[in-house]
């Protein structure tokens, strides 16, 4: 009965809605084949781009709301586990990995200052995990990934100097975590103020530590300090254009009940705030944290109780504390399987969801200006299953991408607003 419902209102949206009433366009298939992983991002002013990989290569393509579509995708090179960032101004960086032999080398393009090709960050032996970077205003960049050796683990850090147009000779070790399953998350302002979050444990303790970056100075603080003293999982930060940051993660003791939680850093004062529970559940699911540079954030996952339906939770936070309760998107029709959200100026929002029902897979989207609109079908329930959705927004509208099908029949699909 509810995939029935969810028909008839897509087709009533195809059969004569306005564009007022219908915000998005018709899917657009950007490549297809044996697909990779996916990257895109929107600078201020409605233009973008996506990269991603087919076949063991990299690929690119202009995309942005308001864009006449592109019909050409333009090749990068060889490679794996793209990645695009774009400041307001559209100054930013392209990154991927290559492997040459025995070596596994970490590849740049700096975008919208220059029209050089792709430069060779990094080379090792060993395995490069959790590659992402972060651009400031002026188009300054920061790379940050998992260095995996015989030998040992670091957290790694990289940087860029649009005054030099030059790369650091050489990357700083940021920390040494004891097990290969940290995953370090970063946070930039468009001052390049800079955090790392990562995992630790061993030696009868664990938790989550942070290393700073000061750029006046570019040098990163010489040992990570605490942000909590227990074991965290799938842990997000972020930063305001002030310094502030927010963190959140899970917390699942074996045997309990696991919960949502944060803790605010001050920048003024240079210190974490004590945990703050968000939710508690048996299961969480997707826990997904975004900031704007005036200090607005919105958290959103799901949870569910034992074999219970999985419900999409939001809940916002402004002027250094979270709101009151939380708000529970119903988006009604089947389980949610994957999503993705973004955060404007001026509290609007983008979420993009993967359900799973009867019928397959399908994708909605949903908008936010003072509340959120109606989940908005984007593509008819497919047996094809899909997976890695992205929404970015921008003054002009919001872009989505995500992948349906696998293997040779994999499509790459872009939708974006009117």
């Amino acid at each position: 009965m509810a995939m029935e419902r969810l028909r008839r209102f897509a087709k009533s949206l195809r059969s004569g809605k306005s564009e007022a009433a219908r915000p998005w366009r018709t899917p657009l298939t950007l490549d297809r084949g044996i697909l990779g992983e996916a990257s895109m991002d929107l600078d201020g002013h409605g233009h973008g781009a996506a990269l991603w990989e087919n076949g063991g290569k990299v690929w690119t393509m202009p995309v942005g709301p308001h864009m006449a579509p592109a019909l050409v995708r333009l090749p990068l090179g060889d490679g794996t586990s793209p990645r695009i960032i774009l400041n307001h101004e559209g100054r930013g960086i392209a990154l991927w990995q290559s492997t040459v032999g025995e070596e596994r080398q970490i590849l740049g393009k700096i975008l919208g200052g220059s029209e050089e090709g792709s430069h060779v960050i990094f080379r090792t032996s060993g395995q490069i995990q959790h590659l992402q970077a972060a651009v400031d205003r002026r188009g300054n960049a920061l790379v940050v990934w998992l260095l995996v050796t015989d030998e040992r683990i670091e957290v790694m850090a990289q940087s860029f100097d649009t005054r030099g147009h030059a790369w650091e000779q050489a990357p700083t070790s940021l920390g040494i975590p004891s097990a290969p399953t940290a995953e370090p998350r970063m946070a930039v302002n468009h001052r390049e103020h800079a955090m790392v979050l990562w995992e630790v444990e061993g030696g009868g303790s664990a938790g989550l530590v942070a290393s700073h970056y000061w750029p006046a100075d570019g040098i990163w603080s010489d040992r990570p300090v605490p942000v909590v003293s227990h074991a965290t999982l799938q842990h997000q930060v972020v930063m305001d254009d002030l310094g502030n940051a927010l963190a959140l993660w899970l917390h699942a003791p074996r045997g309990q009940r696991s919960s949502l939680e944060a803790s605010y850093y001050d920048g003024q004062r240079c210190e974490w705030g004590p945990p703050e529970v968000l939710s508690t559940s048996q299961t969480f699911m997707h826990p997904r944290l975004v900031m704007t540079g005036d200090g607005e954030a919105l958290a959103a996952w799901c949870q569910s109780e034992g074999h219970g339906a999985s419900r999409l939770i939001t809940k916002a936070f402004a002027e250094g504390t979270w709101e009151a309760g939380v708000e529970c998107l119903e988006l009604g029709h089947a389980p949610v399987r994957e999503f993705a959200i973004d955060l404007g100026a001026g509290g609007q929002a983008g979420l993009l969801a993967v359900h799973h029902g009867s019928e397959g897979d399908w994708v909605s989207a949903r908008l936010r200006q003072k509340a959120w609109s109606e989940a908005f079908p984007l593509v008819a329930p497919s047996q094809l299953p899909c997976s890695s959705p992205q929404i970015k927004l921008c003054p002009q509208g919001a872009s989505a991408i995500w992948i349906q099908g696998r293997g040779r029949d994999g499509a790459l699909v872009l939708v974006e607003t009117f």
